[in-house]
């Protein structure tokens, strides 16, 4: 069982504005994917595409932003048209904040990201860990704030439905079942997570969930306990487990099938995201793609805002 995403949480472009969004970002010349790199041109390619339809990108940046500061704080934009050169895709993406990623690393380190099943992490507890709720960029000091995808070709079998869920949802579920001792035990003890080794590698110590926050990947935690030999308490290693067993059995997970062009922002602090599996994932042909927002204001707040 899951929750339907609510009405509230889409967003429909009519096809004369997504027609105009289109044809200024086509306008502009192609550009490597390792080009987008640079600020400056994120931020030229955003103004470019809004100095030709400004009250149309306006009006969809102001709307996106009023539904991603509310529950269930992710947002579906249906309707629009991307072009192969990820130019608009990339405009809209700067209209929040600076596009982030991993050092450039061809085939699949590139600001653009592309995600296929055949190239999914898999999971020593069984499955990917694309499919368990879990926290984007986890293994950085500070996680991006947003996170944007782009569905180019759903999976012909209906899998890899994309699931979210809410810190407040998640505060309320913990508190219910195991307690609010667990919830405080969460909100006050750090846990140990493993940087990424072009992060800076090491360890970073912080907490799992906030008042307005979660992160959460177990993996990156079991990671950085075992390659520096660090433990926890029992009662802390208990509550991990009992957490990440609530986390897969409530029903409050927001559960939806992306379609082709439909664009996903989702808030990456007050969420954590996944998918549901694919049946056949070296043979489907589903992709994806995607990109880490660094919001203008940063960690210090969850509302976005625009430089345009």
């Amino acid at each position: 069982m899951f929750t339907a995403l609510p009405a509230s949480a889409t967003i429909d472009v009519s096809p004369a504005v997504a027609s105009e969004l289109l044809k200024h970002a086509c306008a502009l010349p192609n550009y490597d994917n390792k080009e987008f790199y640079s600020t400056q041109l994120q931020q030229y390619v955003c103004q470019q595409v809004r100095a030709g339809c400004p009250e149309d990108v306006d009006s969809l940046v102001s709307e996106v932003k009023d539904r991603i500061a509310r529950w269930p704080y992710c947002v579906l934009v249906r309707g629009l048209r991307f072009d192969e050169g990820n130019r608009l895709f990339v405009a809209l993406n700067r209209a929040f904040g600076e596009l982030m990623a991993r050092p450039y690393e061809k085939p699949r380190a590139q600001l653009v990201h592309y995600i296929q099943p055949a190239t999914d992490l898999p999971s020593a507890r069984g499955g990917h860990e694309s499919e368990r709720l879990h926290t984007d960029t986890a293994d950085w000091n500070d996680p991006v704030e947003m996170i944007s995808m782009v569905c180019v070709r759903a999976d012909p079998a209906g899998g890899g439905r994309s699931r979210v869920l809410d810190v407040d949802s998640i505060r309320e579920e913990v508190t219910n079942q195991l307690g609010k001792q667990t919830l405080q035990l969460l909100e006050t003890t750090p846990v140990p997570w493993q940087l990424a080794a072009y992060a800076g590698g090491g360890v970073k110590w912080r907490t799992v969930l906030g008042e307005s926050r979660i992160c959460w990947r177990r993996y990156t935690i079991n990671l950085a306990l075992e390659s520096h030999n660090l433990e926890l308490s029992q009662e802390m290693l208990a509550a991990l487990d009992a957490f990440e067993e609530v986390l897969a059995s409530t029903t409050r997970t927001v559960e939806f099938l992306m379609r082709e062009s439909e664009l996903l922002l989702s808030d990456n602090i007050r969420t954590i995201h996944a998918r549901t599996p694919i049946t056949d994932g070296t043979a489907s042909n589903r992709l994806m793609i995607r990109s880490w927002v660094r919001t203008f204001e940063g960690n210090n707040g969850h509302a976005v805002r625009s430089t345009l």
